[in-house]
């Protein structure tokens, strides 16, 4: 059975993690406008608001301008082409940080003499592999 004091140290301690978990950063939800906000604190303890979009927006809203006549096909196929290069430059670019970061570790353990530089070289090759693979896992899902 949990005593008085006991209960009094645990409402303490939770009343103490829920006012850290809410002080550090705030999702505001608007339900009348169907928005979601979200606020992070950044460096300076300053508080910067950053828009959440549902997934599909554009791609509804090409569709709806589309459907009323002021996107034509062309204009449709153009703005396809246009997001595909756009999230394949992404996907890039995230590839590439992703691996940096992971090469960095590697390096490390070679440096420090964890792991052999062979083994390291293809402990690299493997990430790189599985990086491919797992944006290429990704892409399935989101179709």
């Amino acid at each position: 059975m949990i005593t008085k004091k006991q209960k009094l140290v645990l409402l303490a301690v939770t009343s103490l993690i829920s006012f850290t978990i809410f002080s550090g950063s705030f999702i505001n939800i608007n339900a009348l406008e169907n928005t979601i906000s979200s606020t992070y604190g950044d460096d300076m303890g300053e508080k910067v608001n950053y828009p959440r979009c549902p997934r599909g927006l554009l791609k509804d809203s090409v569709n709806e301008l589309k459907d009323s006549g002021v996107l034509d096909d062309n204009d449709v196929k153009n703005i396809d082409s246009y997001m595909l290069k756009e999230k394949e430059a992404k996907e890039a670019e995230m590839k590439e940080k992703i691996y940096n970061f992971e090469s960095e570790k590697i390096d490390n353990m070679v440096n420090e003499n964890v792991i052999t530089k062979e083994k390291g070289d293809k402990l690299k090759a493997t990430v790189k592999e599985n990086i491919e693979e797992m944006i290429t896992n990704r892409r399935g899902k989101n179709k």
